[in-house]
């Protein structure tokens, strides 16, 4: 999933350069100025869908600027003074934008000023003296934003702000979206619960309580021809089969269920109580296998209703675009320096490590006790970089604490359960104890690359604690 942000644009110049006659409109300096921002938006247009009207050097432009903002509905805006301005210019504009967040950016127009500098050219430079000046009452009106700085043609300043733009995106959808508990929260686990009010609040996310005879009327009346084509899709990406006829046959009614509820209730998260016994007497077996067209949907799934992990992987697929993985953290290898990561339940096969297959097998836990083995969806995790996320409720909002690592090559190393063999950076030994000490949840959301030096800014915009162990 790639968000494209909607973000308001107001670039702003001084109306008394142009009065006292410093400034004239047709001049070379407003000529190179509107030239500057005219790139910028370029730059900017290549991230995001941008709503600009031009430079602006009056309140009554900033009232037409912000006014067409306003209509857009954006997901935040940017501010740039280009030239030292009129801070009222800029307030008539926000009078009518109060509730938004910003990105104040100060663009410096060259790397390197000459030997001697022309007074032309140090008005051209003066945004920094308007950024400056705007912070104070920005600030002091306590209005939301971030400061961002740089050559207006290097790279890693447009960088900062896609991800500040992307987290103003993420911050809107989070206000539309809906996560389903199938049926209702994990009484094994109390660290996974939440406050359902707080959640609302803070992020805008409804819990929504899903029946689990609902689940099963639906599964219950899948038409065979909608399980032919699962089972030929299954062949063509190459599954190997291990489980029977009959119960491959009964994953799949539920794999497909779980698409038309989430469907139905506009779910973007699923956390479903998967040990929960009362699913197990209604269903005769745990969901476990993966259905592709929700994990192509954008549908994250979470298991012992872990509301605040299956928030955190919802976050994470939007903001990195990678799939995420739910593992909790099984044992360690104290010599490798390495953590064995996986959990039971429903996976993302898109994770897979390519040099082998995946395959559906009988649920290791509930074989034995279930009418049904089970069909559950089993791989080794991809080689490469990955970040990991733990997300808990802290009483008081979500804490992310994060960690990154390798996942390791090599073959299979555990038995039944999609999983990953993690090399972590500090000492297995100093993990265990700062995250202990810290107070942490079992469950870690993996996500492949290196993210956790951006995942500052999100949680800042998102209202979520931060901590990175290091």
């Amino acid at each position: 999933m790639n968000l494209k942000p909607k973000i308001g644009i107001l670039f702003i110049t001084s109306g008394w350069f142009r009065d006292v006659g410093l400034q004239e409109t047709s001049s070379p300096l407003t000529e190179e100025v509107d030239a500057i921002a005219k790139e910028i938006v370029e730059r900017l247009s290549g991230f995001m869908e941008v709503v600009y009207r031009g430079v602006i050097y009056s309140e009554n432009d900033a009232r037409a600027a912000a006014e067409d903002i306003s209509a857009a509905h954006v997901d935040g805006i940017i501010i740039s003074t280009l030239m030292w301005c009129e801070d009222q210019i800029l307030r008539a504009a926000l009078k009518i934008l109060p509730e938004l967040p910003c990105v104040v950016c100060t663009f410096f127009p060259d790397k390197t000023l000459p030997e001697f500098v022309g007074f032309n050219e140090m008005l051209k430079g003066s945004g920094s003296v308007g950024s400056l000046q705007i912070s104070g009452f920005l600030k002091r009106e306590e209005f939301p934003y971030q400061s961002v700085s740089g050559y207006y043609r290097d790279e890693n300043m447009y960088e900062e702000i896609h991800e500040h733009c992307t987290a103003f995106s993420i911050a809107q959808r989070l206000k539309n979206s809906r996560c389903g508990v199938l049926p209702f929260r994990c009484e094994h686990m109390s660290t996974t619960f939440v406050d359902e009010f707080a959640i609302r609040k803070l992020y805008g996310i409804e819990l929504k309580l899903l029946e689990l005879q609902r689940f099963k009327d639906v599964a219950q009346n899948i038409p065979q021809d909608e399980i032919d084509r699962f089972i030929a899709r299954l062949n063509q990406e190459g599954h190997i089969i291990e489980v029977d006829g009959k119960n491959l046959m009964e994953g799949i009614k539920y794999a497909l269920a779980m698409e038309k509820v989430i469907g139905e209730e506009g779910i973007d998260i699923l956390a479903m109580n998967d040990i929960i016994d009362e699913m197990h007497r209604c269903f005769g077996l745990r969901p476990c296998l993966a259905n592709p067209n929700l994990s192509e949907s954008g549908v994250v799934v979470s298991m012992e209703a872990d509301v605040a992990a299956g928030i955190a992987m919802y976050i994470l697929r939007l903001f990195t675009g990678e799939s995420p993985m739910y593992t909790e953290i099984f044992t360690a290898d104290i010599e490798k320096n390495a953590l064995l990561m996986g959990h039971a339940g429903f996976h993302d096969c898109a994770n897979h490590d390519e040099k082998y297959p995946v395959k559906v097998v009988p649920d290791i836990e509930y074989k034995n006790s279930d009418p049904f083995t089970g069909a559950c969806t089993y791989f080794k995790y991809k080689p490469g970089p990955v970040t990991a996320v733990n997300c808990v409720y802290n009483g008081e909002k979500l804490r992310w604490t994060a960690i990154e690592g390798d996942s390791l090559p090599g073959p299979p190393k555990l038995e039944g359960n999609s999983h990953l063999f993690c090399r972590i950076e500090l000492p297995v030994k100093d993990f265990y104890e700062k995250t202990i000490q810290l107070g942490v949840s079992q469950h870690w959301i993996v996500v492949s690359g290196r993210f956790k030096k951006n995942l500052e800014k999100l949680c800042n915009w998102l209202d979520i604690d931060y901590y990175s162990i290091d």
